[in-house]
């Protein structure tokens, strides 16, 4: 004879109902958001209901929701990227604050595939998911690969670049960063800043290299090509040859005595290099990193890097997202772009030849 599975059935609202001694209407205002602001539930009431909710094991059908018309407070979130380690920190910020504001994430990945992302949005749309972040790198060329896909599409909202004045986008401003390490370079005595560039293909390599240009126009000092360095490498990961050719270019042949790397792998590559060469960091050779990762404090000196203020960027790419969400097209185009400013983390790894001694 068959046995009977032991398994019990999943709740329903009438049966929470019932065990907290209201209507079905009030335990669906609490758990799905259904029954609109002519629902009034006071706390006490919501607190009773979660709690029974939690101890009957209540899942709730979003599928049967959809159907109804109940919005899914999902949010979608498309990386296209090869900074693993920077984005996956991001995105880690992002599920955090969209569970704040009562939303779940649904993540795709993807590399340069435009057809893979126009996939990931279709079916996106079809699971009810409500808007979409999308993460990518900015690669020349890329943007204008993309633009068909995003053709008609709402509630998407891109990092660092939208593919036309009319998306939105949350950044970090990338030029302000570069800015701000050259300054404080200046501020410590340093006379020949270089910067060290993973591939000037890269659109934020080249607003790097703007910030960089910007800040010394502004102090009054000369932009010499010969200290602005790129590898031209399709990684953003250093090799031995990109280290070692970046420290003949600019400390050998241009006497650099500061450099400012692409991010904290290469600075730290470059720290480790120049100290098996004989020089000293930052006494004789300041490096600057760019990500403010864990290895940022575990390298000799400590990095000097900068931050770039995850948990601001966050909690602004989720407010704006909802905000398309619920009023789409009537957004004002000037609210539709938000910039973060980073910040500079200074440590031992900038010291003044002094502090260094």
């Amino acid at each position: 004879m068959p046995q009977r599975s032991s398994k019990k059935p999943p709740a329903r609202l009438v049966d929470i109902a019932k065990a907290a001694g209201v209507s079905r209407v009030t335990v669906g205002q609490v758990l799905n958001r259904s029954g609109g602001a002519s629902v009034r539930v006071g706390e006490s009431t919501r607190q009773r209901v979660l709690e029974i909710a939690r101890t009957m094991n209540y899942r709730p059908n979003r599928v049967a929701q959809q159907l109804r018309g109940v919005r899914s407070h999902m949010l979608g979130v498309i990386l296209d990227t090869i900074n693993i380690p920077v984005m996956y920190a991001r995105l880690a910020h992002l599920e955090r604050e969209a569970t704040l504001r009562g939303y779940r994430l649904t993540i795709g990945q993807v590399h340069h595939d435009p057809a893979g992302i126009a996939d990931y949005l279709d079916d996106f749309e079809g699971r009810g998911i409500e808007g979409v972040m999308f993460l990518f790198d900015l690669m020349k060329g890329y943007t204008e690969e993309l633009k068909p896909v995003f053709e008609g599409r709402h509630n998407i909202l891109f990092h660092s670049r939208p593919v036309d004045e009319e998306s939105s986008c949350v950044r970090v401003d990338t030029s302000d960063a570069i800015r701000q390490c050259v300054g404080h370079l200046v501020d410590t005595g340093r006379k020949r800043i270089g910067v060290a560039l993973w591939n000037l293909a890269d659109q934020l390599m080249l607003r790097r290299r703007e910030g960089y240009e910007a800040e010394l126009n502004d102090r009054g000092m000369p932009v010499d090509p010969n200290l602005i360095w790129s590898a031209e490498s399709p990684s953003e990961a250093p090799s031995e040859e990109s280290i070692n050719a970046a420290i003949d270019a600019l400390v050998v042949d241009q006497q650099a005595d500061a450099i400012i790397a692409s991010n904290d792998y290469w600075a730290v590559r470059l720290i480790q290099q120049l100290k098996r060469r004989g020089l000293r960091v930052p006494e004789d050779v300041a490096v600057i990193g760019y990500d403010n990762l864990d290895i940022a404090t575990v390298i000799e000196p400590s990095l000097t890097t900068v931050d770039q203020q995850h948990e601001a960027y966050a909690k602004a790419a989720v407010n704006l997202l909802i905000r398309l969400i619920e009023r789409d097209d009537t957004l004002p185009t000037n609210e539709r772009n938000v910039v973060i400013k980073p910040k500079l983390i200074v440590r031992e790894s900038t010291a003044t030849p002094a502090q260094g001694e």
